[in-house]
């Protein structure tokens, strides 16, 4: 009945997505039972009702929980994604990782240049506010 698409294929990525989704699963069935609890705080850090306190709070989160399971099961074994997630792991195995030293290298390479812009920017800033400020108040004269 539940057959598995493309058996063995793409395994690292379906169980990072898998695993990514089922915790946002699990954190937004804890925030609707919160939700639902009626306990939450306001600015001031009092507490307060926003609806009557719902007593089956729990179980309707625990149920939104295991829909929200099936649905990851559907979804890392649908066929289009699962494709794209086989195709995204096949290119990053190839991809060429830098090792440490040259990733050093690139690093300084990248902030020297952030720093040289920005100064760069800071320097045009100043010549253009200066400029403004003296042809408006009419101290400059072309």
């Amino acid at each position: 009945m539940f057959d598995i698409y493309k058996k063995g294929q793409g395994v690292a990525a379906r169980w990072i997505t898998a695993v990514t989704l089922g915790a946002l699963s699990a954190f937004g069935s804890y925030e609707l039972r919160e939700y639902l609890s009626g306990k939450l705080a306001d600015d001031v850090g009092r507490e307060y009702l926003l609806l009557d306190a719902v007593p089956w709070s729990m179980p309707i989160a625990a149920v939104v929980f295991l829909a929200a399971m099936i649905g990851v099961a559907f979804v890392v074994n649908n066929k289009r994604f699962v494709d794209y997630l086989i195709a995204s792991e096949t290119e990053l195995r190839k991809v060429a990782w830098p090792k440490r030293d040259e990733l050093k290298r690139q690093t300084v390479v990248v902030i020297v240049t952030m720093l040289l812009f920005a100064a760069l920017l800071l320097v045009a800033d100043v010549i253009f506010a200066l400029g403004s400020t003296k042809l408006f108040l009419g101290t400059f004269s072309i």
